[in-house]
Parts: structure tokens; C-alpha cells; sequence
């Protein structure tokens, strides 16, 4: 037989029905935030890539095959590795919204043409996310002389376009003209330099790349990747006031961030050839 309730005793059920609704929501909005506070924040490695090519003779540090880029996508597709965008971990870190299981961050440094046509559709195959740190005379210089030869040339203005509407990629500033290891290292100050002087040259650099992004993208970078890793406190002052939110350095260590931290100094992971696959993930995990 059916058992009739009375009118109190559905008010009574129905009373306890939403407040196990309402609780279950609660917790719901909160879990980022819970997750953070009982893990202490997020584990969240960065690996820099530069580089394609198939050319064996210069394979290197700096320089791997499409082969090994691909060894990599696939460990991380079947060790549940979640590569995700820096949009994605500045909401987290600004807002508390969730990241996947085992995030990762997936960048490229220099802008060499390789990205464009040969990892551009292995990024679209798996659905990844990653940064590309870009060099502003390189692009002007390549979109001057027309070369477009992968084995070599570095991405121009039309390349920078086509990536710039694509979802998957975000383009970042790796210094107008000043990413190189002569007198001056990267954009460290010389010894002795003036201070004006330097604070100058600086200005100078980073306002030409913004004004050289704007024009071909009509947006300003939001990351930036020192040159070889090397800044010091003026630079970094710099940087910040620009508007730059994400720096990125070469130091090879894994973040950890939790809700409300800056995203300045990040360390990264060079990708060199020489080292399996499963060799360089472990070494990034036990970092």
C-alpha cells in the first residue's frame, strides 16, 4: 500500500529537499576556492619550446624535430596532462576559476615561421592552448624581404594576423630589437650605463613592439618573456607599469599558485633534443 503524507510532513520534506539544494549549490561555487585552500594552490609547470625543425645538424637545446614536439603532445594526451592558456590561469589565479586535473602551460619563444606551419596544426589536432613570445624586428625584418622559408625564417605580419584570430594561440612580447648576447645581454643594462639612459632605451623598446602589435593585431600583449631569462628590478618596474600581467623567465622550476598571487617571474622548462619524452616530464614533476 501507498503511504499518504500529511501537508506538515511534505512542508517538512520539501523544507530539507532545499536545503540539501541550496547546501549542494554552495559548495558547488565554492569548490575552486577549496581546492586551493586544501592543496595549498596549484602545481602548475611551463614548458619553452623555440624552434622546429628537420634539420638534424642543428638539433640541439634550442631546436627539436616535429617528431619529439609530437612524443610530447601524445604523453600529455595519455597522462590526463591538461595544457591550458594564460587566460585561463589568470582567471584562476584572479578569480578563483576552475583549471582541469594537472594543468600545464605550453610556450614558444622567438617566433620562428616553423610555428605557423608546423605547429600551428598539431596545436589544432589536439585542441591546445599555447604562447608564442614574438620578437618585433624579426617580424618587421621578414615582412620586409618576403621570405617565408620555415627552415629559417621567423613569422611576419601576415602569419602574426592569421594567428592572432586563432583561439588557441596568444602572442606575447619577447622585446622589440633587443634579443641578443652582445655588448648588452638581452635587455640588461650594461655596467656603468647611465640610469636615465637605460630607463630610455627600455621605454623605447618595449613602446616600439606595442605599437607594432596594435597596428597588426589592434590589441597590446598582456605576457611577457624576458630575453635569455635576464632582467633586473628597473626592468621589471618597466614592464609592470606597460600593462604587462604575466612575465615569464627561464628559471626551470614549476609554479605554484593560488588564488590572489601575481603571475610575475614565472619559471619554464626549456625543451632540448636529446632527452625522451618520458625523461623530460619527469624531470619537470619531481622539480
Amino acid at each position: 500500500m501507498f503511504k499518504i503524507f500529511t501537508f506538515r510532513q511534505v512542508a517538512i520534506i520539501s523544507f530539507f529537499l532545499c536545503l540539501i539544494m541550496l547546501f549542494g549549490s554552495l559548495l558547488n561555487s565554492l569548490s575552486p576556492y577549496a581546492e586551493v585552500f586544501s592543496h595549498n594552490g596549484v602545481e602548475i609547470p611551463i614548458i619553452m619550446y623555440h624552434q622546429i625543425s628537420e634539420n638534424k645538424s642543428i638539433w640541439g637545446d634550442y631546436v627539436i624535430p616535429l617528431s619529439v614536439l609530437e612524443e610530447d603532445f601524445k604523453f600529455m594526451k595519455s597522462n590526463n596532462i591538461n595544457p591550458v592558456s594564460f587566460k585561463q590561469l589568470q582567471l584562476y589565479a584572479e578569480k578563483g576559476e576552475r583549471l582541469p586535473e594537472n594543468p600545464i602551460v605550453i610556450t614558444f619563444d622567438d617566433g620562428e615561421r616553423s610555428f605557423i606551419t608546423k605547429v600551428l596544426p598539431l596545436l589544432e589536432e589536439y585542441g591546445y592552448p599555447a604562447n608564442m613570445n614574438i620578437v618585433g624586428s624579426l617580424v618587421e625584418l621578414y615582412t620586409k624581404n618576403g621570405d617565408t622559408d620555415d627552415r629559417y625564417a621567423y613569422l611576419n605580419e601576415n602569419d602574426i594576423k592569421k594567428l592572432a584570430k586563432n583561439d588557441l594561440v596568444a602572442l606575447g612580447c619577447h622585446s622589440y630589437n633587443l634579443h641578443s648576447l652582445s655588448t648588452r645581454r638581452g635587455m640588461g643594462k650594461i655596467y656603468g650605463e647611465n640610469e636615465e639612459e637605460y630607463k630610455g632605451l627600455i621605454y623605447n623598446d618595449i613602446e616600439k613592439f606595442n605599437i607594432m602589435l596594435e597596428r597588426i593585431t589592434g590589441e597590446k600583449p598582456e605576457v611577457f618573456a624576458y630575453p635569455y631569462g635576464i632582467k633586473n628590478d628597473t626592468l621589471k618596474a618597466i614592464v609592470k607599469e606597460n600593462g604587462f600581467k604575466i612575465t615569464l623567465t627561464c628559471r626551470e622550476e614549476a609554479n605554484r599558485i593560488s588564488v590572489g598571487d601575481s603571475l610575475e617571474d614565472l619559471g619554464r622548462f626549456n625543451r632540448p633534443y636529446g632527452i625522451s619524452t618520458e625523461s623530460f616530464f619527469e624531470k619537470i614533476y619531481r622539480m
